[in-house]
Formats: structure tokens, C-alpha cells, sequence
């Protein structure tokens, strides 16, 4: 994996894309000490400020993955990540679907990933992460209350150091995808899954209803049962709120 070492960037995404039309062609990470316009979900911008995170974008090429299996390559870097907060004593990490770590009840990481597609395939990934090493937030207003890894375990962390850790984890499940092993992702994921098999406020057409999160498909899409009857759902149109503690 070729290492592509920032001070300063605008988002380590943005420029993962301009390295592949430039011509990068293996595997690539990219990182920086600070964005000045990180994207998160919807839109939103990733609060990143110098040494506070891991901000970072992996580049990875793929040969024979087909764009109906996308999901479960969003489950592994989701696991992988998990995998990362549970080697620093974070054992209780959950998965909110579809792309968000939670500790808590709390946001420490998010991930933003973009395929390129030709035919029914994907020929490219670019996964963007963010992961809240350093920062001490109180009264902050997000939609999901945050916390970091130093508010946790009262611990500094250098970002470099960690964004290589990081690397390591997620190499290892990268090899699992790679061998097809697309069953043992998708129930390390689930394992991992914010309220599985249980009540969720889902947030739907702008109402939310109380409903049971039955899992999540290879596609993407949420199995929920609420007003009587299963249901598949798909994010942004729907998103599970987390409930302030």
C-alpha cells in the first residue's frame, strides 16, 4: 500500500480522486494531520482540526467486485474499524448503520466511501475515515452526541502513529474480502450492529416511528418490521437516531 503523508489538505477524499486521475493504480492511503474541508454524510462537513484525529482516505482497486455486493465491502471497513477500538481497550464499539462507530451512545468515528463503477462492477474505492483521537468536547451540539479516544482512556495519541495502526486492521479484513469470505464479514458486522434485533427510533419521511432493526442486506438497505409488516429501507431517506443519554 503506497503512503501518501499530508500536513495540510482539503479532504484526503478530494484528493485520492485527483491521485487516480492522475493515474495511481495500486492501493494507496492518504493522510494529514488536518482538512480544512473534510465531508462526512449528507453532505456534512468532518470537524478536523490539526492533530485532534485520524483523517484519512484508503485507496483500493478492486478485480472482481460486483456493484450488488458493495455494502459488504462498507461492512468490513466498519469492522475493521472496530477491530482498531478494540486492540486500544475499546471493547464495547458499536455499528450504526450505515457507516458510523458509536462508543457509548457516542460518535467516534465515520466513514465516507465513494465507488467508481464501470459495467456491474466496481473498479475503485476510495474509503474515507475519521476517527476523534484527541479532542475534549462539552455542550457540543451534533446530532449524535461525540467523544474520542483521549475522553475515553484519558490518553494523548499522535495521529500518524494511529493512522498506521489503523492501516494494519484494516489490510486484515481486506484479505477476508478479497477471499470472497463475504458470509463471515457480514456476521462480524452484525455482531457489532447497533441495536440489532431491537427497538430503534427510525427516522422515515421526516417522522420518526418506533421499529425493530431486523439486519442489514448486501445492497445497503435496512430490514426494519414497524406498523405490522417487514420493510426495507435505505439511507439518507431513513436514519436511526440515537437517543440522548
Amino acid at each position: 500500500m503506497r503512503l501518501f503523508p499530508l500536513i495540510l489538505v482539503d479532504s484526503t477524499n478530494t484528493y485520492a480522486h485527483q491521485l487516480i486521475s492522475e493515474g495511481l493504480s495500486e492501493d494507496a492511503l492518504v493522510y494529514c494531520s488536518e482538512q480544512t474541508a473534510g465531508r462526512g454524510q449528507r453532505g456534512n462537513t468532518w470537524d478536523s482540526k490539526a492533530g485532534d484525529g485520524i483523517y484519512c482516505s484508503f485507496v483500493v482497486f478492486h478485480k472482481n467486485v460486483f456493484v450488488r455486493d458493495q455494502f459488504v465491502f462498507n461492512m468490513l471497513i466498519a469492522v475493521a474499524v472496530g477491530s482498531y477500538l478494540a486492540s486500544k481497550g475499546i471493547k464495547n464499539a458499536k455499528i450504526k448503520w450505515p457507516n458510523d462507530l458509536l462508543v457509548g451512545q457516542k460518535k467516534i468515528a465515520g466513514l465516507l466511501i465513494e465507488n467508481s463503477l464501470k459495467g456491474e462492477k466496481i473498479t475503485v474505492s476510495i474509503v474515507g475515515v475519521g476517527l476523534n483521537l484527541n479532542q475534549l468536547w462539552s455542550g457540543e451540539n451534533f446530532e449524535t452526541p461525540s467523544t474520542s479516544l483521549k475522553m475515553i482512556t484519558e490518553e494523548d495519541y499522535n495521529y500518524e502513529t494511529e493512522v498506521l495502526r489503523l492501516a494494519e486492521h484494516i489490510k486484515k479484513y481486506l484479505d477476508y474480502f478479497k477471499a470472497g469470505q463475504y458470509e463471515l464479514i457480514s456476521k462480524l458486522y452484525h455482531q457489532q450492529l447497533y441495536q440489532h434485533r431491537a427497538q430503534v427510533d427510525l427516522l422515515i419521511d421526516n417522522q420518526i416511528v418506533d421499529a425493530r432493526l431486523e439486519g442489514i442486506n448486501s445492497d445497503g438497505s435496512a430490514s426494519v418490521f414497524y406498523d405490522g409488516e417487514s420493510r426495507k429501507v435505505y439511507h439518507p431517506q431513513a436514519r436511526i437516531m440515537v437517543k440522548r443519554s
